[in-house]
């Protein structure tokens, strides 16, 4: 019983985070914010059928199909083009090159993970070594099922 009422609140607190990241990402103009928005949600969301699948219906999925969507919307027509600002003000010697370079490797990560063969994403990352960016590996949001190990069935 104590069990699935922890799941219980689990899951309502896991819906008020991706619903409150969701409203995050639309409001927001910056690249790499509406992206990692838009990351943690679709986790969330995706853990929110690993604790409720009987929850999940065809609009859960449209949901999840149309986040896949916006983001890579979002890669495609403000992270490009983010990365390449970022790029220029870099090469041109701004004194925030550091800074500049760090976010366009955020940026530059998010893009090789999801659009790693488009010839743009490909030019990109080789300008930002040629400019001496170390870039991160990609972060993945982790999921739920690798903090909270349900217990075996048949235990209360």
């Amino acid at each position: 019983m104590f069990r699935r009422w922890a799941e219980e609140r689990i899951y309502r607190k896991t819906m008020k985070v991706a619903v409150a990241e969701l409203r995050r990402a639309a409001r927001t103009s910056n690249a790499l914010e509406k992206l990692c928005a838009l990351e943690v949600a679709e986790q969330r969301l995706k853990d929110g059928a690993w604790l409720r699948p009987e929850r999940v219906s065809e609009r859960y999925r449209a949901g999840l199909r149309e986040i896949e969507e916006s983001r890579l919307r979002t890669l495609r027509e403000q992270a490009g083009p983010a990365v390449e600002r970022l790029l220029a003000a870099a090469g041109e010697g701004a004194a925030e090159r550091e800074a500049m370079l760090e976010a366009a490797g955020q940026l530059l990560a998010l893009l090789n993970h999801y659009l790693p063969d488009e010839p743009q994403v490909q030019q990109l990352s080789s300008r930002f070594r040629e400019l001496g960016g170390k870039q991160p590996p990609y972060q993945p949001v982790p999921s739920l099922a690798q903090v909270y190990h349900r217990p075996p069935p048949g235990v209360r």
